[in-house]
């Protein structure tokens, strides 16, 4: 197979959306996990198949690629601003049971423009912590009294993403607290409380409260999430496999650049990773540098490397490597089994 290409471990795979969807169940929490991660058809149906009642996504590619596989309970985790965008999203109401956010009162006002009442079916987006998209928690019976008069929306819950989990700064279980008690503790309406992120998903499906979690990055896991202490290199099912195109004396050269690893050194501003990716096989090895199409290893083990040797990557960031390329390839014990198309990478 020609290489830089996705190699996917099946066992793997399945033992992470089985372990996800174990928790979930047990502890009575609904699971929307998002599909940013793998933008697969397959993968998503196989989470729907082992007890996800719903699947997240963050572009209306990938809404509309769960639409054509037939899912039918689907959260847009995004905000909708562009009129295109926003007619776009109404097709889509016609075949699946859809919802989104909204951000404020300025978003509201905006969407309502657009909607019968009572017929967009909306979170609260509050932000918990990682300062991006939101509300914050001290604003939102405020801003759900003013939401009000856009009868236009159906408000059906509280919307948070503790993205700041992943910069390593705090214990995760803290995160997850901060994560769920900023809806938790503010919800006058008793609205559903969706939280997501991965590295705190353990904990969040262990608060009471918390009706629905969305990770993402779990089927896959990553060596943010190696760094993290939420998995261990055996967990990982997504690899890139690169080959050695040269070789000298100080370095090997191989055929994975910034188009194939990117060049995400650490997600949401980890520092505690350094490099371009895992290398399990020998961990003295350095990703050390990118350019498009070259990536440059250092370390004491490049002696054992020579011409046309196949090395396997754990990317820092699986999500952003699964973006940059068409096919997923499968494979059980070494042996080729299928490929996924990647149809919800892009826009």
């Amino acid at each position: 197979m020609k290489t830089p290409y996705l190699y996917l471990d099946q066992d793997k795979l399945m033992f992470n959306i089985k372990n996800m969807a174990r928790l979930a169940i047990e502890n009575h929490t609904a699971l929307r996990p998002h599909c940013k991660s793998h933008k697969t058809q397959e993968i998503a149906l196989l989470q729907i198949e082992y007890g996800s009642q719903g699947i997240t996504a963050s572009t209306l590619k990938e809404v509309a690629m769960l639409v054509t596989a037939g899912i039918k309970d689907i959260t847009l985790a995004y905000p909708l601003i562009q009129e295109d965008s926003i007619k776009e999203y109404k097709q889509l109401m016609q075949k699946a049971n859809l919802r989104t956010i909204v951000n404020s009162e300025d978003h509201a006002r905006l969407l309502h423009q657009y909607f019968k009442a009572g017929e967009l079916e909306v979170y609260l987006k509050v932000d918990s912590g990682l300062m991006r998209l939101g509300v914050q928690p001290g604003d939102i019976e405020i801003t759900l009294s003013k939401l009000k008069a856009y009868d236009s929306l159906k408000i059906v819950g509280l919307l948070t993403h503790g993205g700041h989990s992943y910069q390593g700064k705090l214990p995760l279980a803290e995160v997850a607290k901060e994560e769920a008690y900023s809806l938790i503790n503010n919800n006058p309406d008793h609205l559903i409380v969706s939280c997501g992120s991965t590295p705190t998903a353990r904990e969040l499906l262990q608060i009471n409260g918390v009706d629905e979690a969305r990770p993402g990055n779990y089927v896959f896991y990553d060596r943010t999430m190696i760094a993290l202490g939420v998995a261990k290199v055996e967990e990982v099912s997504l690899f890139l496999i690169t080959s050695v195109i040269a070789k000298y004396e100080d370095r090997l050269v191989i055929d994975a650049g910034s188009k194939a690893l990117s060049s995400d050194a650490g997600v949401h501003g980890n520092k505690n990773i350094t490099g371009f990716g895992l290398i399990p096989e020998d961990e003295t090895l350095r990703i050390e540098r990118l350019s498009e199409e070259h990536g440059i290893v250092k370390g004491s083990g490049i002696s054992n490397y020579q011409l046309g040797d196949q090395l396997k990557i754990i990317p820092n960031h699986a999500c952003s490597m699964v973006n940059l390329f068409d096919e997923i390839h499968v494979f059980k014990e070494n042996c080729y089994q299928k490929t996924f198309i990647i149809k919800g990478r892009g826009h």
